[in-house]
C-alpha cells in the first residue's frame, strides 16, 4: 500500500540530487579552540512531502508522534506509532533501542518523524534516536497536513512490522555528565547554554531563573524564541544567523563552531531536546547535560554563580558596616574589584580589594589570602564586579574562582555603574596616590 501511494509522487522527483550527509563531530577532550569558520553544510533533516514519497519507496519508516487516537483515524502509509515518554522507563538509551526494535526499526534505516504540530514531541524523539545511534533521522515539515496537501493518502490499519534487532551502532557522545561540564569551564571551544528561562539577554536584563543561580560560564538561551509563530521549523540559514548573535553582551557573540552544551531543569525538561534539534538544524555541534540544574545542585558540592543587584551587595556589606564607609575588607564577604588600578583608586565599593583582570590568574589566591585569610571556599560569598553590564570580566573571573573550588560566587553584573545609579557611596583612595587622569566607568578600558 505504501509503495503504491508513493510511486506517483516519486516519479516527479527522481532527478533530484541525494541529500548531503550529516556532519560528524566526535567529542574529544580537551577541546581544541575553534579555528576559522568552516564552510557551512546544513544537515538534510527537514524534508517535504515529495522527499517523503521517495523515502517510502526506498524503505524509509515514518514514525507517528501523535497520540493513539489520531494515529487510528489515519496515518501516513507504513507509519508506526511512537511511544509515550513514560514508556522509556529507567532503561536509558538501551530502553529506547528496545522500543525501536519492537517497532521493527534498525539503526541503519531512514526514519521520518512527523506530528501535527507536535514540535516538542518531535524534538524529543529526534534527540533520543540520534543518541540511540539511528544513522538517518528526518523530520517531515508541516506534518500530516503537508502530506495531505501534496495529495498523499492515509492508512487506517496499524502498520505491521515484525520486531527486529536494532543493531549496535557506533556510539556518538551526544550527552555529557556533570564532571565533563565542570572540566569545561572557560575552555575555548565550549559554550554552556542554560535553557530554564523563557527569554535570553533581552534588553540586557538578567532572566530570573538564571540570575537566581546557574552553572559557571553559562549563557541564558530560550530555544522557543527561535520558533516561527505560525508553526513549523525555522529556515536553517536564518536560524544559524540568529544563533550567531548569542553572547554575554552586544557585539561579543560566541563562536558558531564551538561545542554547545545544553541544560535545563532535569532529564525530563523538553527544552533541551528542542535546543539540540535547532542547533543541529543550524549545522552546529550540540550536546546535552541530561541531569541539568537538579543534578548539578543535588549535593551542594558544585559551584554556582548567582547574579546579584546593587541592593543585595549593599545588604551583605551592611551586616558589618551599616554606613558603608569602612575601607577594610569585611570578614564575611570576599569583594573583588576587577577594574584597572587607577579606576579603583578613583572610587570603589566599601571593603573591596583591587585585582585587575589582567592579573587574575597570578594574583587571585594571593589577593584573597591577604585580605580574607580565614575565608571558606565552600561557603564564604565571593562578590565579583567591574565597570557595568557591558563588562564581562566578572563573568570570566567567576569561572576562574569555580576552578579553584569557590562554590558561592556572586556576579555583580551591574558593577560600579549600577552601584552609582542606586545612590550608593564609593570610597576613594588618598589623593596623593590617585592618578592624574582617571578613566571613567564605561571608558575604553571597560572591555577586557
Amino acid at each position: 500500500m505504501a509503495l503504491r501511494t508513493a510511486l506517483p509522487l516519486l516519479a516527479l522527483i527522481l532527478a533530484a540530487p541525494p541529500p548531503p550527509a550529516g556532519q560528524d563531530s566526535p567529542l574529544k577532550w580537551p577541546v581544541p579552540p575553534p579555528g576559522p569558520s568552516r564552510e557551512i553544510v546544513f544537515p538534510h533533516i527537514l524534508i517535504g512531502a515529495w522527499d517523503l514519497a521517495r523515502e517510502l519507496a526506498a524503505g524509509g519508516v515514518p514514525l507517528d508522534v501523535r497520540d493513539a487516537g489520531a494515529y487510528a483515524r489515519g496515518h501516513i502509509p507504513g507509519a508506526v506509532p511512537a511511544w509515550h515518554q513514560e514508556e522509556e522507563g529507567p532503561g536509558g538509551i538501551d530502553g529506547v533501542r528496545s522500543l525501536l526494535a519492537e517497532r521493527g526499526i534498525t539503526y541503519a534505516q531512514t526514519v521520518i518523524l512527523y506530528g501535527d504540530p507536535g514540535r516538542d514531541a518531535v524534538a524529543h524523539l529526534f534527540w533520543l534516536m540520534r543518541r540511540a545511534g539511528c544513522r538517518d533521522v528526518r523530520i517531515l515539515e508541516g506534518g500530516l497536513t503537508a502530506w495531505l496537501a501534496a495529495g498523499g493518502a492515509l492508512e487506517h490499519e496499524p502498520a505491521k512490522r515484525a520486531p527486529s534487532d536494532f543493531g549496535r551502532p557506533a556510539a556518538e557522545p551526544l550527552a555529557v555528565d556533570a564532571d565533563w561540564v565542570a572540566a569545561s569551564f572557560g575552555q575555548a571551544g565550549v559554550e554552556l547554554l542554560d535553557m530554564r528561562d523563557a527569554r535570553g539577554w533581552d534588553r540586557w536584563q538578567t532572566p530570573p531563573g538564571f540570575g537566581a543561580g546557574h552553572i559557571p560560564y553559562s549563557l541564558p538561551f530560550d530555544p522557543r524564541a527561535l520558533l516561527p509563530a505560525s508553526g513549523g521549523w525555522p529556515v536553517p540559514a536564518e536560524l544559524r544567523r540568529r544563533l550567531g548573535t548569542l553572547g554575554p553582551r552586544k557585539g561579543d557573540p560566541v563562536h558558531p563552531d564551538s561545542i554547545f552544551v545544553l541544560y535545563g531543569d532535569d532529564a525530563r525538561d523538553p527544552r533541551t531536546a528542542l535546543g539540540y534539534l535547532l542547533l543541529t538544524l543550524a549545522g552546529m555541534d550540540a550536546r546535552i547535560f541530561q541531569g541539568g540544574w537538579r543534578e548539578w545542585t543535588a549535593n551542594g558540592g558544585r559551584p554556582v554563580v548567582r547574579v546579584v543587584s546593587a541592593g543585595e551587595v549593599a545588604a551583605l556589606l551592611r551586616r558589618e558596616d551599616p554606613a558603608l564607609h569602612r575601607s577594610g575588607p569585611p570578614r564575611g564577604v570576599i569583594l573583588l574589584d576587577l577594574r584597572e588600578e587607577r579606576d579603583f583608586m578613583t572610587g570603589h565599593l566599601p571593603g573591596a580589594s583591587n585585582l585587575p583582570f589582567r592579573f587574575l590568574s597570578e594574583r587571585f589566591e594571593k589577593t584573597v589570602a591577604g585580605a580574607w585569610p580565614g575565608a571558606d571556599r565552600a561557603t564564604t560569598p565571593l562578590v565579583l564586579y567591574c565597570y557595568g553590564i557591558d563588562c564581562v570580566r566578572s563573568r570570566k573571573a567567576g569561572v576562574h574562582a569555580a576552578r579553584l573550588g569557590y562554590r558561592n560566587v556572586l556576579w555583580f553584573r551591574g558593577g560600579v555603574r549600577e552601584w552609582l545609579e542606586a545612590g550608593l557611596p564609593l570610597l576613594e583612595t588618598p589623593a596623593a596616590t590617585a592618578p592624574a587622569a582617571p578613566v571613567s566607568p564605561g571608558g575604553s578600558t571597560a572591555r577586557p
